[in-house]
């Protein structure tokens, strides 16, 4: 089991502010930003954070791709419509995936440094 994950940003500030707002609708939050590092997540679990890369050093890997799990389809619809307001690129918009399993719901985007990011929840 992956215990937290990682991502780089050429964009730090606008990408914490980002993450605040879009990971919101699944309880994360921000619990320490010293300026070098990011830390998200509940008090007990810190399992998402945000680094500051150059901005001559690329941040994403094509193929790669991060997925936050939602309680509800509620809640995988509001992270979506955060990170729409936000400035997010939308790749599919929350949906039913049969093709990935009959209880799928989720949705896409690319956030400010084009990390794809899925939101989904296996919740009727």
């Amino acid at each position: 089991m992956i215990d937290h994950v990682s991502l780089g940003t050429n964009h730090y500030a606008q990408a914490v502010a980002f993450y605040q707002r879009v990971l919101a609708p699944l309880g994360l939050t921000l619990l320490r930003d010293t300026g070098a590092e990011a830390a998200f997540g509940i008090p007990s679990h810190w399992s998402f954070f945000l680094y500051p890369v150059p901005m001559e050093e690329r941040v994403t890997a094509r193929g790669t791709h991060l997925a936050f799990g939602a309680a509800s389809r509620a809640e995988v619809s509001a992270v979506h419509e955060a990170a729409m307001a936000a400035s997010a690129k939308d790749v599919f918009t929350p949906r039913e995936r049969p093709d990935i399993s009959p209880t799928y719901f989720g949705a896409i985007f690319l956030d400010l440094d084009g990390h794809r990011i899925e939101v989904l929840t296996n919740a009727n």
